[in-house]
């Protein structure tokens, strides 16, 4: 399921919902239906809401009052993922890689080089697809199928076990499955919209804004939805923005070093 069709669907539901509310109200049943409106508006919300708790914990953030901070990419790796790593090889940077399990198994020697590398490799599920209507046994697939890929091409112990769902939209199952398969559900302080090209000095000066002490910042190596298309401006953002971490005295490392366990 893609984005648009996950809002699609989230309307429907709420429209449905606001019909049964009514329906409660006008039968003389006004908590029911308040109760019904709420429930609907507050799921609905924490779907779309990458950070909120509503729908199980998320690691977003660490702590303010050390100078760390995390860069992440999610979607690849792909065709772009080789110049961002040299871009963070040379900056002296580590970073997370939100990997998909299919571009793992497509591109398995890039995985091998983030693990060589000193980055941490997390799962961001197996093909991008939306999974707030997704049952248990479809989250599962799509943690497991990843799992195996990434293992496949680096070896046991290198995916790490947070989770980023796509986009960030969570449905009722996918913190509780996560959670069960040992996964922490993974957010952002700030995401800068590189994907959507705005130009290199856009997207350095939105990570200098962003970047602070325990600041998580969204970024992409690849594209979930096109996967050979590349990530060139993101590329080459990467050494303003390491700059821009290092001038305010910002160390950039991984998530897990960032928020253990």
């Amino acid at each position: 399921m893609r984005k648009s069709q996950a809002v699609v669907r989230a309307v429907a539901t709420g429209t449905a919902a606001a019909g049964v509310a009514a329906l409660l109200a006008r039968r003389g049943h006004a908590g029911s239906a308040l109760g019904v409106a709420a429930a609907a508006a507050a799921g609905g919300v924490a779907a779309f809401a990458p950070n909120l708790p509503l729908l199980g914990p998320v690691v977003r953030r660490g702590a303010a009052d050390r100078p760390l901070a995390a860069l992440t990419f999610d979607d690849g790796p792909g065709p772009s993922t080789p110049a961002v790593l040299d871009a963070l090889a040379v900056a002296g940077v580590r970073a997370t890689f939100f990997v998909l399990g299919r571009q793992a198994e497509r591109y398995p020697h890039l995985v091998e080089r983030m693990r060589a590398e000193g980055h941490q490799v997390a799962s961001h599920g197996w093909d991008h697809g939306i999974l707030i209507f997704r049952g248990p046994r479809y989250v599962a697939e799509q943690l497991r199928r990843t799992e195996r890929a990434v293992e496949d091409a680096a070896g046991p112990g290198t995916l790490t076990r947070l989770f980023r769902a796509p986009h960030g939209f969570r449905g009722p199952a996918t913190w509780a499955t996560a959670r069960a398969l040992g996964y922490r559900m993974a957010g952002w302080t700030a995401g800068v919209f590189d994907t959507a090209e705005p130009g290199v000095d856009v997207i350095v000066e939105r990570c200098r804004r962003a970047i602070a002490p325990g600041a998580v910042v969204l970024l992409h190596d690849a594209d979930g939805w096109d996967p050979p298309r590349e990530r060139a401006q993101t590329v080459d953002a990467l050494p303003g923005i390491c700059d821009a971490a290092a001038s305010c005295g910002v160390h950039l490392v991984t998530m897990d070093e960032l928020v253990p366990a």
